[in-house]
């Protein structure tokens, strides 16, 4: 069993398949990835990830297949992680997940028998309603089977730049209390959902925004309140390389230089790269209209409010940071330019060190159950209960295309024909069959949160009773762009929870995907 992320994945994938090794994706839908060249789909109902993989680790402990070593060399809270998953037998899980009893039982076999094994989680889970205990979970599966740091399982990444120290936990209070419940700074940020909230307050409301390549109009839960909060604000500027809906309550507008106008360094990558590299490029072109690089625009607007601007005042270097981090390999800006392709190749030892260098626990030692999660767990222990005694009709999960990426392509001719000028709610057809609607008929799909009306379109790779649409539409009521609105589709965001208790609390990650929907003819 494995899942490799580096350069040409499928390649590593079919490769890996070759030689014998079995690769399962967990996923309500089949997706693009899976062939029978690279692996099997096993289609699992939305939002229940975290029941499988607390199932997993049940399973393999009732085969006695816990790393006992590893655990009392590296591990601590083991008790209570084996208290946490003695509810999630197979037999338990199996309704709620969507996998017959003796399916999870042999997944759990064969992962923990395997010599070597790793596991990949990425975008979708973590928009659920358990995303952290979800990678928690996942992380345990590598651990307690000894996979963690060793060949063939999974292993840290640290780039050209180790950033573990980003995830290390204060041993002051996480939470603290406001008008809108118990809150937690995530690196600084707050949860989205709660912003037009904070906008539309009466005691002390945020009057002013600054949006940088976002369009949280029609990106976040609850449109019609965010409207009313852009509406109030005293002022709203918006930075991106594209108009949107947010930007039409801008009262300045400013275009960003885009990819080709800018120099870069790599950084977005630093976790996935088997290979650490670090790589310069320059701009290609010079860019339209005189436009400017955010940290520009941001620095000028400082200096017009007699605020310090280091980067325009000094002047200072854009890359100081980037070059501080590259430092520890003797790297600079200058030396990556003379580079060939612009680009150094590190030699680092990627496996062996997690235990020792990269372990941000004080005691170095993993924490299996960390304290903090006790209440998510309690949370999550009672809507699996709910889920047992009854389980929604449809779940709702998003989609995209490669004619719609967010939102950032909707007002692209070009990209708006055929079955792409709108965006219809992907079903399963034997779930068309039984509501007696065809392709193309009128759907309403409504919650507690919002209704839509949207157009039948059968797809069989989901599963029974999960439906699917692709987000970033719903421009209706955006003139501004002439294409996208004529070609307006549907705001699925329209439906999701929003406001307090619409985020998991550890993470801020709103609510998104494997939403409950119910589904009648239009």
């Amino acid at each position: 069993m494995s899942f490799i992320s580096i350069a040409d994945p499928m390649a590593k994938i079919r490769a890996a398949c070759q030689r014998g090794a079995s690769v399962y994706y967990i996923n309500p839908r089949r997706i693009e990835s899976a062939s029978p060249k690279t692996g099997e789909v096993i289609q699992i109902l939305p939002d229940t990830d975290l029941y499988l993989m607390a199932a997993l680790l049940h399973e393999i402990d009732a085969l006695g297949r816990f790393d006992e070593a590893v655990l009392r060399d590296h591990g601590k809270h083991v008790r209570e992680l084996r208290d946490c998953i003695a509810p999630y037998s197979a037999e338990a899980v199996a309704e709620v997940v969507g996998l017959r009893a003796d399916h999870i039982r042999s997944l759990a076999d064969e992962f923990s028998a395997a010599k070597r094994a790793a596991v990949h989680m990425s975008t979708g889970v973590n928009m659920g309603r358990h995303g952290t205990l979800c990678y928690w979970l996942l992380q345990m599966l590598s651990f307690v089977t000894g996979n963690l740091d060793k060949p063939g399982g999974n292993f840290y990444s640290e780039g050209f730049y180790p950033a573990a120290k980003a995830g290390r936990v204060r041993h002051d209070p996480v939470f603290f209390s406001t008008r809108h419940g118990e809150m937690r700074h995530v690196r600084g940020a707050l949860a989205g959902n709660l912003l037009p909230d904070m906008i539309l307050e009466e005691d002390n409301p945020i009057r002013a925004l600054v949006v940088i390549a976002g369009n949280p109009l029609l990106s976040v839960g609850g449109e019609a309140r965010w409207r009313d909060a852009l509406e109030t604000l005293d002022l709203l500027v918006v930075i991106d390389l594209f108009r949107n809906a947010t930007g039409e309550y801008a009262h300045y507008l400013l275009p960003a230089a885009d990819m080709l106008e800018r120099p870069d360094i790599n950084i977005c990558g630093l976790g996935m790269q088997y290979q650490p590299y670090v790589q310069y490029t320059d701009a290609v072109v010079p860019p339209a209209q005189d436009r400017k690089e955010e940290w520009w625009i941001l620095s000028r607007l400082l200096q017009k409010m007699d605020l310090p601007a280091s980067l325009l005042d000094q002047p200072g270097h854009p890359f100081g940071r980037l070059e501080h981090m590259m430092s520890r390999h003797n790297l600079t800006v200058d030396s990556l330019k003379a580079s060939p392709s612009g680009t150094a190749v590190l030699d680092t030892r990627p496996i062996g060190r997690f235990y020792t260098d990269f372990l941000q626990t004080d005691d170095k030692r993993v924490d299996c159950c960390p304290p903090l999660f006790a209440e998510a767990m309690t949370l999550a222990n009672q809507q699996f209960q709910a889920l047992r005694q009854a389980r929604p009709d449809f779940r709702l999960i998003n989609l995209r295309t490669h004619y719609m990426h967010n939102s950032w392509y909707q007002n692209v001719a070009t990209l708006k024909r055929g079955k792409h000028a709108d965006n219809p709610l992907h079903m399963n057809p034997e779930d068309m069959s039984a509501l007696g609607v065809q392709e193309g008929s009128n759907l309403i799909v409504s919650n507690a949160y919002g209704q839509i009306t949207a157009r039948a379109h059968a797809d069989d790779s989901l599963r029974t009773g999960v439906v699917a649409m692709t987000h970033g539409w719903g421009n209706a009521q955006t003139p501004g762009l002439r294409v996208a609105n004529e070609y307006p589709g549907v705001n699925i965001n329209a439906l999701l929870p929003h406001g307090p208790g619409s985020y998991e609390k550890l993470s801020n990650q709103a609510f998104m995907s494997g939403v409950p929907v119910a589904i009648q003819k239009g």
